[in-house]
């Protein structure tokens, strides 16, 4: 009989029982099956694999290997034999410190020093179980979104056309994040498990901006309330296939990928929600 599927012992650092960091997308999907990919957010650069009947989700970095994984029931979590899921979070807890892993509190989750998180649904009881486990191939990521005020040196803007290389009028690629934010004001900025070092946040003007580790702006992202102009064409809200036929016509080279269209010679990105059907609209874009 072949090992239990839903079985997964973590590794901190490696992954799990049968998922190693740093694979390619493609080994989990040929040993586990078709999986049903989807996109967190509006402006998530790459898709989550969610594995129902067998419990996991994988999360995937901007080249496509393997950068975290969450367990949720059916399947259960084990740590050097303990059981995370479903359990008391309180016992849990004890458990991990005995093992030597100590755990601190952020709303109803709890984060370790080695990319191990419980999660309890938002609830800080101590005797509430936890409902999923994630862990992360980074141990320095921290999912802590901390916000910033300042004035904005002009009004919001809403609507952004692209010019490829350069970005869009409020935010240029290669500028630094101080001259990003002062023109931008307020907002909130965190540490992204996977691509930009940094990450900034502007809910107004519906754009988060990506950051090098220089601190120059690598990545522009942007969703609803704001609208995307490209070649003189809305993006943000037009059917997928509607879009590329679109800009194909015109003389854009589009590339048709998994959930998203891509202006190759623009470095533009069109994302959906989820692959397979041309009919969803464009709900977000990124510029890189």
């Amino acid at each position: 009989m072949g090992a239990d599927l839903r079985v997964h012992g973590i590794e901190p650092g490696r992954g799990v029982t049968g998922l190693a960091f740093g694979e390619t997308r493609g080994g989990p999907r040929k040993r586990l099956g078709t999986p049903a990919p989807f996109r967190r957010s509006a402006t998530s650069a790459e898709l989550d694999d969610q594995y129902d009947d067998l419990g996991p989700m994988l999360s995937f970095d901007d080249q496509d290997l393997l950068g975290s994984i969450v367990i949720t029931a059916p399947a259960q979590a084990l740590f050097h034999g303990v059981a995370l899921l479903e359990e008391p979070v309180s016992r849990v807890l004890t458990a991990l410190t005995d093992l030597g892993v100590e755990s601190v509190a952020d709303d109803g989750s709890w984060a370790s020093g080695s990319g191990l998180v419980l999660d309890c649904g938002g609830s800080t009881s101590a005797e509430a179980p936890v409902r999923s486990v994630t862990v992360h191939a980074s141990t320095a990521w921290n999912p802590e979104i901390e916000p910033f005020f300042s004035t904005p040196a002009q009004e919001p803007q809403r609507v952004h056309p692209v010019t490829p290389g350069i970005g869009i009028p409020i935010v240029r690629l290669g500028e630094p994040m101080s001259e990003v934010r002062a023109r931008m004001g307020s907002g909130a900025t965190w540490r992204p498990p996977f691509g930009p070092s940094r990450a900034d946040s502007f809910w107004e003007e519906g754009v988060e901006v990506g950051y090098d580790a220089q601190g120059r702006v690598s990545r522009i992202a942007v969703e609803r309330p704001a609208q995307v102009l490209f070649e003189g064409r809305e993006l943000i809200g037009v059917r997928a296939g509607e879009i590329r036929a679109q800009l194909s016509e015109s003389g854009v080279p589009v590339l048709s990928e998994e959930a998203e269209n891509v202006c190759t010679q623009a470095d533009i990105r069109l994302l959906v929600a989820r692959p397979g059907d041309d009919a969803l609209p464009v709900c977000g874009v990124i510029i890189e």
